[in-house]
């Protein structure tokens, strides 16, 4: 019966939904990530793939290998037709294409993207010719979310002078006065933890199996997050604040489509490859190699402890020493593993002083480790 238990809290796919977009874009924050994992020049990571954006973040510090991995073909469609934008189109195409600047031929564009997509991914795309148009980093299920929240909830308790006054709030004691009397309302505090919350966010936003081992309020924990962002954090260069608060990135940009990192993520990028499948089979495809680094996401918050525990030690089996371990914890805790001691080390102090720049603001936690 434990093994039947072990193996049912492994098949997170086979309990949540992956034959849809769920991420459009990382909502994780790419330059507190790439500090956390130290990348190391020739060096080989793993990377979760959810869109791309972050695996991409990674070829700009000149690794030999980023190999990016997702149980959802669909997401990995997202990183596949991201790589071949890269290669294909110029900046200001690639902004146009993705859906950050406007461009009434994204459709015309593809055309020149296609033949270099794998069938699987290509067999999507064109099935879809709607979410091209679109601009991808705008479809995902996730994006939806925040689009309800944009559209049916903001406009409830703030108008639009004050959204922009949020976002051209350049002190950080001009931030807290205007937070304090202006921003933070009841409403805001009633609207936000009633969207915000564990029903509405597993109906409309994450699978609701993703808070299986979830044993706190969900809607307190992020408000609280979103808090400080909004008063501690430069809330006029936080491209995630920005986005969900007007749709778009337009005075920031995310890691990835910055133009100072475009040439250098577009040089390397034959050195993306990417893997359909779970962590665990991710590693044992050559149990010989080893990485450097190791991007986890949140991946540990649809796991039970133990698995969590497992995981690890997949991981370890096939670490360099030194290698980093970086990932988020957003409202299930996973941090620690028992008898391991000799052979990883937390690093709370960089990890905190990390997490407190974290521009992404919905998650509870950041997490590095080191194999010692």
């Amino acid at each position: 019966m434990a093994s039947d238990k072990r193996l049912q809290e492994r098949n997170i796919e086979k309990r949540a939904r992956f034959d849809i977009i769920r991420y459009a874009s990382c909502w994780e924050d790419a330059d507190v990530l790439l500090e956390a994992l130290n990348i190391k020049e020739g060096g080989a990571y793993l990377s979760i793939a959810s869109a791309g954006d972050n695996s991409l973040s990674l070829l700009s510090k000149n690794p030999s290998l980023v190999l990016a991995i997702d149980i959802n073909p669909i997401q990995l469609a997202c990183v596949e037709i991201r790589k071949i934008a890269f290669q294909k189109l110029s900046y200001d195409e690639l902004l146009g294409f993705l859906g950050v600047r406007a461009e009434g031929n994204r459709n015309n564009i593809y055309q020149r993207l296609q033949m270099d997509l794998s069938q699987e991914a290509k067999s999507f795309w064109d099935r879809h010719p709607n979410l091209i148009n679109r601009g991808i980093i705008h479809v995902g299920k996730f994006e939806n979310y925040f689009y309800l929240f944009r559209k049916r909830i903001l406009p409830l308790i703030h108008n639009r002078i004050d959204v922009e006054r949020l976002l051209n709030i350049h002190d950080v004691a001009d931030r807290k006065y205007f937070y304090d009397t202006v921003w933070n309302t009841l409403r805001w505090k009633l609207f936000f933890k009633i969207f915000f919350s564990r029903t509405i966010m597993g109906k409309f936003g994450r699978d609701p199996e993703f808070f299986q081992y979830v044993e706190t309020d969900v809607a307190s924990r992020i408000f609280k997050r979103a808090e400080y962002a909004l008063t501690e954090l430069a809330t006029d260069a936080n491209p995630y604040l920005e986005y969900i608060l007007t749709g778009n990135f337009k005075r920031s940009l995310p890691f990835y489509l910055r133009q100072e990192n475009y040439d250098k993520i577009r040089n390397n990028i034959d050195r993306l490859v990417i893997f359909k499948g779970n962590l665990e089979e991710a590693l044992a495809r050559d149990r010989k190699f080893k990485f450097d680094g190791f991007n986890l996401s949140d991946i540990f918050e649809y796991m039970s402890y133990n698995q969590y525990e497992d995981e690890i030690r997949h991981i370890l089996d096939c670490a360099n020493s030194g290698a980093r371990l970086v990932y988020w914890n957003m409202l299930a805790d996973r941090k620690q593993v028992r008898n391991l001691g000799e052979k990883i080390k937390f690093l709370d102090e960089a990890a905190s002083g990390l997490f407190k720049k974290d521009k992404a603001f919905f998650y509870n936690n950041f997490i590095i480790a080191e194999v010692l």
